[in-house]
């Protein structure tokens, strides 16, 4: 089988032994070559003497953990753990399948085993009882290689490179090891914070891809900043021999790309009394610059609001990816009312945020509140909407046959509640009217509107998910990363030159 990316001298790669610790475990062992042990000053001769353990990959809990060393030759530090502090990566119990040895074999084959998230698998269809009858772990070098294959897209992929985070992504580790004094880090289902008894910092999946994602979209901003500043530099350099016009250097509109632009040009950011001087100067000349240059004015405006919206949609992804309670999310989509307008395909207005629709009963108890009351701005005709939490699960863990999946009770009860609202608002529109002296409203046809947690990851759930949402047909159920992508459209179409595109895995150094 070809090597996933071979770094280093093809006449030096190592080599892997897996030893069984049980029928369901084993340890993989890494045996650097001779002319590496020679190169870094190690007896050749003895080359068992100097392995290193570089996986344990356990069948029966269903996770893998990788022992991060430096695999360099020619060091000091060769074979010595690759990080200060941690020592373990375990990729703990989500996301997990059954590897077949030949993808045309059934899953409930011998030769399986197990191998994490990504590449071509086939779903474990068997419940966890059937795995004590199905070989779940590798048992040669081959079949390891093939696990390494389906590591996350963060993870180094290569044994002859020690394993662990691909460089671009080390920096999780570092904030680890400076947050904490944790020597093993467990990527899982659970809630991210630190185990100090066991010195284990749990990071949840959502968490950390929201990490990686970060650190792709910083990298990518650094590099077209420095290639815009070489681009710049480079022409002005040689226009100013040749007596030619210099050019502005463009700086883009995101703020970090702007902050990078001025880092690569050897300019300071201003400090915030600086940023107060400006922002007072331009508070007091508003009117002289919108009559002298509007068109600069307006360009303004959109650089700030584009600006805006940036730092919006990452709060939006800080929020969706951490356990807020819905009143946050209120107070949020509140502060952010035009959010609420991505989810319907006409212009509206907010009408009342935590509107009551009625409901009370002659006791004074029982009414009904409504997270957002809007309008459509052209005929009036309201919508109500409820929001829930991102982390609601829309479908329940377990199929009720082969792919096919149910919704929860708490998306069901969510819908019935809207549905409850909708019925009460229109059967008191009129006192509502009176109540509250707004008359520019109507009930026509109430649209509902439920935002409410992430889209499944898996296509057979979100087949599922598809079939129960187009089937509510009273009910627009919108997820929250829907939302999310909308916004990011939006910031796409309103700025043309921003693209999104990912870095490569073993990227080593930002492009400064």
């Amino acid at each position: 089988m070809a090597r996933i990316s071979q770094l280093f001298d093809e006449k030096r790669p190592g080599s892997l032994v897996v030893e069984e610790l049980s029928a369901h475990c084993v340890e993989v062992f890494y045996h650097p070559s001779q002319e590496s042990l020679a190169l870094s000053g190690m007896n050749p001769d003895r080359k068992a003497r100097h392995r290193v353990k570089l996986l344990k990959i356990d069948g029966l809990n269903q996770c893998i953990t990788i022992f991060p060393i430096k695999a360099r030759d020619g060091r000091d530090d060769f074979l010595q753990p690759k990080y200060k502090q941690i020592r373990s990566i375990t990729l703990g119990d989500a996301n997990l399948v059954f590897f077949p040895d030949d993808s045309e074999v059934p899953s409930d084959s011998d030769g399986a085993f197990l191998a994490p998230y990504f590449g071509p698998t086939m779903p474990m269809e068997k419940g966890p009882e059937d795995i004590e009858s199905l070989k779940v772990v590798p048992s040669t070098q081959e079949d390891v290689m093939k696990v390494l294959e389906g590591l996350p897209p963060a993870f180094t992929k290569d044994y002859d490179h020690g394993l662990g985070l691909a460089q671009p992504y080390r920096f999780i580790v570092n904030a680890v090891e400076k947050l904490s004094d944790c020597t093993e880090i467990v990527i899982s289902e659970l809630a991210t914070g630190i185990n100090q008894e066991e010195k284990i910092f749990y990071i949840s999946f959502d968490d950390f891809e929201m990490a990686r994602k970060t650190l792709n979209n910083i990298t990518n901003l650094s590099r077209k900043a420095a290639e815009s500043v070489k681009e710049g530099e480079v022409y002005n350099f040689f226009a100013e021999k040749i007596g030619k016009p210099e050019i502005p250097v463009t700086v883009g509109l995101h703020p970090l790309r702007k902050l990078f632009t001025s880092v690569a040009q050897g300019e300071d950011p201003l400090s915030d009394g600086e940023q107060v001087a400006v922002l007072n100067v331009m508070a007091k000349s508003l009117r002289v610059i919108a009559e002298t240059q509007p068109e600069k004015l307006m360009k303004l405006q959109s650089d700030i609001e584009l600006a805006t919206l940036d730092n919006l949609i990452v709060r939006y992804e800080e929020m969706i990816n951490k356990n807020f309670p819905e009143g946050d999310w209120q107070r949020f989509l509140n502060e952010n009312s035009f959010i609420l307008s991505l989810a319907f395909g006409y212009p509206i207005i907010k009408v009342q945020d935590q509107a009551s629709v009625g409901g009370r009963k002659v006791s004074g108890s029982g009414e009904k509140i409504a997270d957002f009351l809007v309008k459509n701005s052209m005929t009036n005709n309201t919508a109500i909407i409820e929001i829930k939490r991102p982390q609601t699960k829309l479908l329940n863990k377990t199929p009720i046959r082969l792919g096919v999946y149910t919704p929860p009770s708490e998306l069901s009860g969510s819908i019935n509640q809207v549905l409850d609202q909708k019925y009460r608002f229109e059967s008191e529109i009129a006192q509502i009217k009176v109540n509250s002296k707004i008359y520019d409203i109507e009930t026509y046809s109430v649209h509902c509107c439920l935002i409410i947690g992430k889209m499944p990851s898996d296509e057979e759930q979100q087949k599922s998910f598809e079939l129960c949402r187009r089937n509510s047909k009273n009910v627009e159920i919108v997820t929250f990363d829907e939302l999310l992508n909308k916004l990011k459209e939006l910031s796409a179409f309103l700025n043309p030159d921003k693209t999104e595109t990912s870095i490569q895995d073993e990227l080593i150094d930002l492009p400064f």
